[in-house]
């Protein structure tokens, strides 16, 4: 006659533990083996930037055989300069 219908049974939790391992282990290994074969892209071109200073340098050159200055209320002897020491100033 009629046999009872069979009820299907779950898988015992050790075979499932190990088919995932397994693979997860197989997907490793092909994605592995897949990175090491394929060729790194080309580089990027590195973008260089030029750091540009300006200075401004003015030189106050005293005109020659005169050492004095003169003011409202009569002239001023001054000590002779060995070198007029120039005037930096920074322009940003």
């Amino acid at each position: 006659m009629t046999e009872p219908a069979r009820r299907a049974r779950r898988p015992s939790p050790a075979l499932v533990v190990w088919s995932s391992v397994v693979l997860f282990a197989a997907l490793f290994a092909l994605l592995t083996y897949q990175l090491a074969a394929s060729e790194p892209p080309p580089a990027r071109p590195e973008l260089v930037r030029k750091v540009v200073k300006r200075r401004i340098v003015t030189t106050i050159v005293p005109s020659p055989g005169q050492n004095s200055v003169s003011s409202s209320g009569g002239a001023i002897a001054e000590a002779p300069a060995e070198a007029a020491a120039p005037v930096v100033t920074g322009a940003s």
